[in-house]
């Protein structure tokens, strides 16, 4: 089942101050070491989402080592008023990254998150109970948690909603249903939705088909993505 956590993109969705704003523009200039300077220096100023920031520094080894203890020491500093932390924290947590591996304390972080409608964390309660992480394997709360992830635009949420279809978790098993969820996952930039797609070896008909309900799921999910050839 889906078991992936993206980090690197975690940085667009940390709340912004003036001091960190500054750092996104030098990241995005190749400054690093001045990005690093200024959030170090705003981190000892009290800036909480300077700290927050600072952890991304150390959990991604973005111009300093990786180091993820470290990474989970600052988020634990902000993680009561930042979503985004509660949900990477909560990763770390499940992984055993810098943290004693402890699902359930993960799967609470996850929830935290929820609340607050962070897509990421909506993804990895769709896993969580997928897995049987931290909680028993309940399908159909999976299969909510990835729909409203795919409501908030997460290709993620899409493919994991296919997956319960492929493999008949929770719902009837659907190779074609599958297959359309998979479409609209690969119209949303997910990278495995298009193996996944391959894998079920449908029929150019039935490809059509998937094609036709595709673009119906991102419609009603109100997403400007249109799936034009599942070939492609």
């Amino acid at each position: 089942m889906l078991r992936s956590f993206l980090v690197a993109v975690w940085l667009f969705a940390v709340a912004a101050s003036p001091a960190t704003d500054e750092a996104r523009r030098l990241l995005t200039g190749g400054q690093d070491a001045q990005a690093f300077q200024r959030v170090e220096a705003a981190a000892g100023r009290g800036d909480n989402d300077a700290v927050a920031l600072l952890g991304w520094f150390y959990d991604t080894g973005r111009h300093v080592p990786r180091d993820f203890a470290r990474a989970a020491e600052l988020y634990r500093r902000v993680v009561r008023e930042n979503p985004s932390v509660q949900w990477r924290l909560g990763v770390m947590y499940d992984l055993g990254q810098g943290v004693p591996e402890n699902p359930v304390e993960a799967l609470r972080l996850f929830r935290q998150a929820a609340e607050n409608d962070d897509v990421n964390a909506q993804v990895s309660l769709g896993v969580m109970y997928a897995n049987g992480r931290g909680v028993r394997p309940d399908y159909v709360q999976s299969m909510r948690y990835y729909r409203r992830a795919a409501e908030l635009g997460s290709g993620a949420g899409f493919l994991g909603v296919g997956l319960l279809y492929q493999h008949g978790l929770g719902v009837a098993p659907s190779a074609s249903e599958a297959a359309a969820w998979f479409l609209a996952a690969r119209a949303l930039r997910d990278s495995r939705a298009a193996d996944a797609f391959a894998q079920l070896r449908l029929g150019p008909a039935q490809a059509q088909a998937a094609v036709a309900r595709a673009n119906q799921l991102l419609q009603s999910y109100r997403r400007r993505e249109r799936v034009t050839n599942p070939a492609g």
